[in-house]
């Protein structure tokens, strides 16, 4: 008898809609929200959107405090950011406007506002023991996904490793999906973040942990991404086409943390801590080869992914299905211009091992995949290519 149970979560309001934030008054008044503290990153400050929200709701803003955001932010600076907010009182509403980082710290010092010691403590899964602040996230780009998950990913300097704080509590109890902040959004960043996306689509559709209504949500997120985000290269001030992408990056991070990530996720983390390769960037490279590893291995399930993009005729079979959607995938990397390998960030042969090294303690991601992959021994051969470039 086949098991059909399974859990599914969704853990915050959303409110959608291009050019939204130039409301963001309105929706504070029907949530009841009057004294906010603002996190916004340094970068976004400097936009004229940001000047146009700000001013919109400078009748609720209590504090403002910029965000100098990385690729990695590390535990030393969400300290620095908690106690900051630690010393404020008469406020109802922390609200983060940025890309993922700035978001995470958002979610991350809600947290600790109402849990006492160290972020570092609070390190793994369900550690805080009392619910934060309500928070309120405003994605500038689109592919983390922080406004919708229940992770917020820091750098444990002193180890280099990178493990955040998740689950219980480490949600956004409201987002706001308005695509207008991605408009002024460099295009290198635009890519990475989209692609970080279409990894969150694709890993959590594929994973082993997935069930119907992840799927769901994830099948949908790549319709979405996959159909729009060449609009990135081809037609940038494309509203609509924008929408829809961070409408797609938001599903795609519903789909994440209801089922599990993957390969390619687990590979960027590593190369992201050691040599500063964008998290986006990282996996999406990867992402092209696992799909095509996973379908000359046998599985069909990308069958299924080819029907949302493109009409195939019923008589097609899976496996040749499978096939036209890996090759559909790498087309998508290639119109963004994603690299084919690590050279950019001066990796080369001298590194290969100790990155092959550092890949062995994801064999938890890696067991995730639909076909067994070990870490020991398939792990170098996908990275060769990638490495050892000529």
């Amino acid at each position: 008898m086949i098991d059909n149970r399974f859990n599914f979560q969704l853990k915050n309001e959303v409110f959608s809609g291009f050019g939204l934030c130039r409301e963001l008054d309105v929706i504070f008044k029907a949530l009841g929200k009057s004294r906010v503290i603002v996190l916004v990153d340094q970068a976004v400050m400097a936009s004229s959107y940001y000047e146009i929200v700000a001013k919109s709701i400078s009748d609720h803003i209590h504090t403002v405090i910029p965000i100098s955001c990385t690729e990695e932010p590390a535990y030393d600076y969400l300290d620095e950011i908690a106690e900051e907010v630690r010393r404020i009182s008469d406020f109802d509403l922390i609200v983060g406007i940025g890309g993922g980082s700035c978001l995470d710290i958002t979610k991350a010092v809600a947290v600790l506002k109402t849990n006492p010691g160290k972020a570092i403590g609070y390190r793994g899964f369900d550690m805080a023991e009392k619910e934060g602040v309500p928070t309120l996230c405003i994605p500038t780009t689109a592919g983390t996904g922080s406004e919708a998950t229940i992770n917020a990913v820091f750098t444990d300097t002193s180890e280099m490793k990178k493990l955040g704080i998740n689950g219980r509590y480490i949600n956004a109890t409201y987002s706001v999906l308005d695509a207008e902040w991605s408009l002024s959004c460099p295009q290198s960043v635009a890519v990475s973040s989209g692609m970080d996306a279409v990894v969150h689509a694709l890993e959590s559709y594929m994973c082993r942990q997935a069930t119907p209504l992840s799927r769901m949500h994830s099948r949908e997120a790549f319709r979405l991404l996959f159909h729009n985000l060449p609009s990135v290269i081809n037609d940038p001030l494309n509203s609509a086409a924008r929408q829809s992408i961070q409408v797609g990056a938001y599903l795609a991070a519903v789909g994440l943390f209801n089922s599990g990530s993957g390969i390619a996720g687990a590979f960027s983390y590593p190369l992201g801590v050691h040599y500063k390769v964008p998290h986006g960037i990282g996996g999406g490279m990867f992402i092209s080869a696992i799909v095509k590893d996973n379908v000359d291995r046998g599985y069909t399930g990308f069958s299924d992914l080819l029907d949302t993009i493109t009409p195939v005729m019923s008589s097609v079979s899976r496996e040749d299905k499978a096939i036209r959607f890996a090759e559909s995938l790498q087309g998508l990397a290639d119109g963004l211009g994603v690299p084919k390998n690590l050279v950019g960030w001066g990796i080369n042969d001298d590194h290969f091992d100790k990155i092959c090294e550092l890949m062995l303690p994801m064999q938890g991601a890696f067991d995730q995949n639909p076909v067994p992959f070990s870490a020991s021994s398939d792990a170098p051969r996908i990275l060769k290519s990638f490495v050892c470039a000529a």
